[in-house]
Parts: structure tokens; C-alpha cells; sequence
């Protein structure tokens, strides 16, 4: 018979032939599925790439002194460009391509007047996001308020002070409220205390600070007010003398608690005067209270430091940005370093110091995360405007989807009626003050300890505006065995104990394993709890302790793609087992955590607590008016990586003998045909064999050893293919064609099976 010129004696040869073809066509059809979809998403971007783009300014702020760029600043511009990209792929702004501008203000209140007036004056401009600073947004609003008003561009900033947005009907903010959110929260603290002494102490003409002591004059009793001090700046510094003569006032006072705001980097000069004058009072800090822990890891200040923090828990994690580290392909990209700035005056005094870029940061640094977290916070503000514009008419003109997206954010996105899932956190806004219907949390600096952490009571509002207070649980848990895992049911066995303080009344009753196994019979789930120790007074443990042993069975979700070579996330899920018993988790610092773990085929890796929100949705039956109620969970979470003794052994070394057997035939002198074909197809025969004698997973991805097993195939159908075009009688006079196809003969498998080489090792080190 004749096969593409080539004419075969052997008869037998038909069927091998057809089984190659058909390999050939296979992976042909693997190659190209995937490419459809794509080729229908670049002609959907065609077609908005036709109509004008529109812009979207994003201002934000860099420090002109710094020796080098902020690592906040590189995260927004990196990440505010992919969420462009994002956005763009997605179907645009009503099928509009999305155009970020990156306006800095270098902390000049008139750059940022003159950004926010450029950005009202483009027609283009569909949306505006940034503002970190009261002081200098307040000075842009008073420059461009008439021109922002009339232009109604949809504006979500990040702005600490409500009511400067109060006037502007397209502004809004992804901070919580002063009087809606924080202040009340601040009022149950106080009360909840029993603090009757109060004092302030802020700056003059800071919008920031001198919103926090007027508000505090509103919620607080009376008379709980004794002392109110607005210290003013010289040169961006406190007067000394001003600074002695308000302790000196506070003491004998004898104030027994303080709210300082006067920014992080003067702070210091005043509890210092505080303990100087011997008077330290428990103090509540406007600004992060992590820089008041001394280099040697103790607290320095000598009574408690509180704050109200609404970025995230003290040693937990974001579960949504640990997954984005966890999952990505290249979790370097992460890791966010600022150009070196020349013009800092460091460089010229000596003061800067050249940085060691061979040692990057730890994407999971306490600095690296917080920049992380800032750019996600602007990526949500992105993606927030192109989801409110997602249901626009595509006609519609730029004034027009200005105020569809600004009616979209007042009522899809009202707080209790909807919310927007972002990376960074989910969003929605109070429609009186459009700020950001988001519960601040109390953080604590405790006397005596150099690690910051939630404080034992935090506040929530419920639907009728009232304050709910619910207890921080501090637990811990302490994985001994996890077995049993099965990649195909998403399940694993794990015995740990698990250990809580119960001076708030913490009990394992108030506590639900979400994701343990649910019995299909009984409903119920199979976990097997035996107190160990029930609490108070002990000599054996620590005081005021519960400690349970827990066994059971439990669900995970694998990720297959990289098997197995992968690394996987086993965790245990805890959330409240009740409405009214609702809590919050903190766990123990991450060098106090034991990870140690028994796992039969895995090495541990990692281990950390992450929190994420889960919410219950509802519907009133006779206003038909929808509700949101959110409540977190915690998870304790152990990564591990699958051990591949037992893969090598079963399938890499047979496959290399495979290969080397296929490509030591193509040696032999093709006057021995039949002989030549019948071991390279026997090799890929004996591939598929191989491939389908192994445990099937269920996975809804083809995994890396999917991939190796396909590469097999392509190389030894390669491998085929030449020798079958040697002895084609149309080439075989050819003598350069000849040569040339032996030479490929002998070199393509080597640089193939180099590559997949470093494909798999790549994988395996990831």
C-alpha cells in the first residue's frame, strides 16, 4: 500500500500506521483545543478596541527623601496595570478598552489639587481611584469641588475621613466611617472598660487627627473628656517643651487613658516623655502599632498600646492573597522592591545605604504584605468600577456610564443589600456616607508583651444599628497526624489537639469544623472530640486553658496541575457554631506555632493561619429587601509537597528506558525498516500501556504527569515520522535532505528530553 508517497511491502504495517495517526491527531486536537476559546476572546477584543478607550486616573503618593522607591508604590503601579489587563480581557468598561494614567502627588497637597483637576478636565476619564491622605484630598476637593460635582465621575478612595466626601455625590471611600463605623466601636470600648479619665492629644490643622478628638468629644460621655492638647508642627516636627508641658498636664490629671494622633513617626517622642515623667497610662494610637516593638521583641512601651485595624489580623493571613502566593507560577513577582531614587539626599549624605538585590524580600514578610495588600486594595477599586459598569449599554456615551457606574455603587453595592468579592477584601458602602460598611477591629499591644494581637472584645453593628460585642478566641491547634489522603475523594484524616483560653467562656461546643466530613446517613460530622483539659486553675497546664483532642475526617481541595510534583493544602476550618456565640480567632504568634507533623508520603512545608469571610445571604419575605450578614473563618492551614520516590520509580525510569530503547533504533541502518519501525512503535505501545496501568485521578485538569506522558507520545511519534521520511523514495536522493534528517534524527530527542528535564525539575522545586 501507498502512505503519503512512501510505498510499504508489509502489510502488516497498515494497522501500526493507523494507531500512529491517530496519535498524531490526538495531540494535534490537545494542542489546538485550548486555542479556541482564545481566538474568540482576541476577536471579542477586537471589537472593543474599536471604540475610544476610556481612562481612569489612579493618584497615589511616593516620598521624594526615600533612598528607594516604597514597595507600597511598585505594588500599586504593578498591580493597578495587571488589574488594566484584567479588566481589558474581560470585556472592558461597557466594551470600551480601560486605560490606568498613574498620577503621583509626592506628598504635595497643590500636586494633588492640580492630578485631580487634569483627571476631571480628560472627557475620556470614566473613573477616578486613589487618596490615601485627609489633608492632601481635602486640599483637591477645595481646589476642583464645583468641577467635581458637575462632572459626577464615579471616585473610590481610600480616604480615613468621611466627611470630606460628604458634598460629593460621586465619592467614595473604601475606609470605614469616623461616625458609622469607628467611632461607635471606640464608644463600647471605652464604656466596656470603664475608662472615665479620657485625653486627647493631636496636631493643629490636621483633618485626620482633629476629626478623631471632635468626634470623640461627640460619643463619649460629657465628661470623660478631661484634656484635649493639638500640638503644632514646626518643620514637620513637636516642640519639645510642648511636648513635656501636655504630659505634665495629663498627669496630673491623671487621665487613664490617651488617644494619640499625631502620625507614626512622631509618636515616639511622646510616650518616651511619658515614661520620662513616669506616667504611662494605656494608650489608643491612630496608626500602626507594630513599630512599638522593640529590636529584641519586647514592647516599648510599658502598658497596653490599642488600635483600630481594618486591614487584617495580627499573624493571620488574607486567605485570598496567601492563595495568590500559594497558586502562582512565579511567586517571585510578588515580592515588590522601589527603584533606587537618586535624588534622595541620603545618597549624598551618606546616610543611604546600597541594598543587597541578590536577597530579595520573603513574599510573605510582614513589609512585602503590606505593600501586597495595598495594591490589591487598588486593584479592587479598579475592578469594583469595571463590575458596576458590567450591565451598561455598550452606546452608551462617557457622561452616561459616569452615572450608571456612581447609581450602580449606591445601590447594588449598598452595605446589606450587595457586595463586590475583590482580592483584597469584599466591598460595599453606606449609603449615607458612602464609606465602606467594613468592621474595624481592635488590635491590643499588651503591657509586658512584643507582639501585637486581636484584644479580647470587638464590636459589630447589627441590621438596627445597635453594637454587638463578640469574644476574641485564642486558640491554637496542633496537627500530630494527617493520613489517609485521597487525591479522588478530597479527603484526609487528621489528629490534632486543639487548645483555647477560656477566660471569655471559650468552649469546643461554640466551635464548627466546616470543612469535616459530613456523613451522607446521618448528616452529621465524623470527627471524634475527647477533652484533655477542661479548664481554670492547673498544675500540669497553663492557667485558664481547654485543651481537646480532635480525630476526624476531612475535605481539601487539590490542585492537581502540577502532580506530583505538587504541593497541596491541607487545613482545618473553624468558624462559629452559632449566630449568637460568634467569635473571632487569634492565634499564637508563627514562631510559637509547632509544626512539627506525621504525614505518611509528604514533607511539610509551611504552616500559617489564614482568615477569610463567608457570608449569609437572605431575603425578607414581605419587603423582598435583601441582606448580607458576614461572619469569618479561620484557617489553620499545613502546605505539604507529595514525595515522588515512589512516581520516579513507577513511571520517570520506565519512560527513560522507553525513550532510550526508541532512540538507540534510530541507529540501526534503515535497510532494516520493518524491524527500525516495530521497536519505536512497540516503545509508544508500550507508553500508552504504561500510562493506563496507573491509579486514574479524578482531576478536571491534566496534570504535569499528563504532560510528561503527552510529551512521551509527541517525541516518540516524532521519532517515527523521520524514520518513516528517511526511507521515503522522494527524499532519499535528496543526500542534503538525507543528512539533514539524520542529523535531527539524532539530535531533537536529546534537546526534547532536556527541555522537559528542566520543565519537571522546575516543577519539582517550585
Amino acid at each position: 500500500m501507498k502512505f503519503a508517497g512512501l510505498s510499504l511491502s508489509n502489510a502488516g504495517i497498515g494497522p501500526v500506521l493507523r494507531r500512529i495517526a491517530a496519535a498524531i491527531v490526538t495531540l494535534l486536537m490537545l494542542a489546538i483545543g485550548p486555542s479556541v476559546p482564545a481566538a474568540v476572546k482576541t476577536t471579542d477584543d477586537a471589537e472593543a478596541a474599536q471604540r475610544p478607550p476610556v481612562i481612569m486616573p489612579i493618584f497615589f503618593t511616593s516620598k521624594s527623601d526615600d533612598c528607594y522607591d516604597s514597595g507600597i508604590v511598585t505594588a500599586i503601579k504593578r498591580i493597578a496595570t495587571l488589574s488594566q489587563n484584567y479588566v481589558n480581557r474581560t470585556g472592558g468598561i461597557a466594551g470600551r478598552q480601560l486605560l490606568i494614567n498613574l498620577l503621583d502627588d509626592k506628598r504635595d497637597p497643590q500636586r494633588a489639587a492640580a492630578n485631580l483637576a487634569t483627571a476631571i478636565g480628560d472627557p475620556q476619564t470614566i473613573a477616578m481611584a486613589g487618596f490615601t491622605s485627609s489633608n492632601r484630598a481635602k486640599t483637591a476637593f477645595d481646589a476642583n469641588g464645583k468641577d467635581l460635582k458637575a462632572a459626577n465621575i464615579p471616585f473610590i478612595s481610600d480616604i480615613s475621613v468621611a466627611k470630606i466626601i460628604a458634598d460629593y455625590p460621586s465619592v467614595f471611600t473604601t475606609r470605614p466611617s469616623e461616625d458609622e463605623e469607628r467611632m461607635p466601636v471606640i464608644a463600647e470600648f471605652v464604656k466596656e472598660m470603664k475608662f472615665e479619665r479620657v485625653a486627647f492629644v493631636g496636631l493643629q490643622d490636621n483633618v485626620a487627627s482633629g476629626n478623631l478628638g471632635d468626634a470623640l468629644k461627640r460619643v463619649l460621655a460629657p465628661n470623660a473628656i478631661i484634656a484635649d492638647h493639638r500640638l503644632v508642627l514646626k518643620d514637620d516636627k513637636l516642640d519639645p517643651a510642648a511636648i513635656s508641658a501636655m504630659t505634665d498636664d495629663l498627669k496630673a490629671k491623671n487621665a487613664d487613658i490617651v488617644f494619640i494622633a499625631i502620625g507614626n513617626d512622631r509618636r515616639n517622642d511622646v510616650l518616651n516623655q511619658f515614661k520620662s515623667a513616669g506616667f504611662t497610662p494605656p494608650v489608643f494610637v491612630n496608626g500602626r502599632i507594630d513599630n512599638l516593638v522593640s529590636k529584641s521583641g519586647g514592647a516599648m512601651y510599658p502598658n497596653d498600646v490599642y488600635q483600630l485595624a481594618w486591614d487584617g489580623f495580627p499573624d493571620v493571613y488574607s486567605e485570598r492573597l496567601r492563595d495568590l502566593l500559594l497558586t502562582s507560577i512565579h511567586p517571585e513577582y510578588w515580592v515588590f522592591q522601589g527603584e533606587k531614587n537618586d535624588a534622595a539626599p541620603g545618597w549624598k549624605d551618606g546616610t543611604c545605604k546600597v541594598r543587597d538585590d541578590d536577597v530579595p524580600p520573603n513574599p510573605l514578610d510582614d513589609e512585602n504584605m503590606r505593600a501586597l495588600q495595598t495594591g490589591m486594595r487598588y486593584a479592587d477599586m479598579i475592578r469594583l468600577v469595571a463590575e458596576a459598569a458590567r450591565s451598561a449599554p455598550t452606546a452608551a456615551s462617557v457622561p452616561d456610564l459616569r452615572e450608571f457606574i456612581v447609581n450602580e455603587l449606591n445601590t447594588t453595592y449598598a452595605a446589606g443589600k450587595g457586595m463586590f468579592k475583590g482580592r483584597f477584601g469584599d466591598w460595599s458602602f453606606r449609603p449615607t456616607s458612602r464609606a465602606a460598611a467594613t468592621a474595624p477591629l481592635l488590635v491590643v499591644l499588651p503591657r509586658g508583651i512584643g507582639h501585637p494581637q486581636l484584644a479580647p472584645m470587638q464590636f459589630l453593628r447589627l441590621r438596627n444599628d445597635a453594637m454587638r460585642r463578640i469574644d476574641t478566641l485564642y486558640a491554637d491547634i496542633d496537627l500530630i497526624r494527617a493520613d489517609r489522603i485521597d487525591d479522588n475523594d478530597q479527603t484526609f484524616l487528621a489528629d490534632f489537639y486543639i487548645s483555647m483560653n477560656d477566660r471569655s467562656g471559650a468552649s469546643i461546643d461554640q466551635i464548627e469544623f466546616s470543612n469535616a466530613y459530613l456523613d451522607p446517613g446521618s448528616n452529621s460530622r465524623q470527627i471524634t472530640i475527647t477533652p484533655i483539659h477542661d479548664g481554670g486553675k492547673s498544675d500540669a497546664y497553663p492557667d485558664h486553658m481547654k485543651i481537646y483532642q480532635v480525630t476526624g475526617k476531612f475535605l481539601y481541595s487539590p490542585n492537581l496541575r502540577n502532580y506530583p510534583f505538587d504541593t497541596q493544602r491541607f487545613s482545618i476550618d473553624i468558624q462559629p457554631k452559632h449566630g449568637s456565640a460568634a467569635f473571632i480567632v487569634q492565634p499564637p504568634p508563627r514562631n510559637l506555632r509547632d509544626k512539627s507533623v506525621t504525614v505518611d508520603s509528604w514533607d511539610p512545608k509551611d504552616q500559617y493561619v489564614s482568615y477569610d469571610e463567608d457570608f449569609v445571604r437572605t431575603v425578607d419575605a414581605h419587603t423582598l429587601e435583601p441582606s448580607v450578614v458576614p461572619f469569618y473563618k479561620a484557617s489553620f492551614v499545613w502546605l505539604m509537597k507529595r514525595q515522588t520516590t515512589d512516581y520516579f520509580l513507577r513511571v520517570v525510569v520506565p519512560l527513560a528506558f522507553i525513550l532510550f530503547i526508541a532512540y538507540l533504533s534510530i541507529f540501526i541502518s534503515t535497510h532494516h525498516f520493518e524491524a527500525i519501525v516495530t521497536i519505536q512503535v512497540t516503545a509508544l505501545l508500550s507508553a500508552v500501556a504504561l500510562y493506563l496501568a496507573l491509579p486514574k485521578l479524578d482531576a478536571n485538569i491534566e496534570t504535569l504527569s499528563d504532560r510528561l506522558f503527552l510529551f512521551t507520545y509527541l517525541v516518540l511519534s516524532i521519532i517515527i515520522a523521520i524514520t518513516i521520511a528517511r526511507v521515503n523514495r522522494r527524499i532519499e536522493p535528496i543526500g542534503w535532505l538525507k543528512k539533514s534528517l539524520a542529523l535531527l534524527h539524532i539530535a531533537i530527542v536529546p534537546l526534547m528530553v532536556g527541555l522537559m528535564s528542566y520543565y519537571v525539575y522546575q516543577a519539582m522545586t517550585a
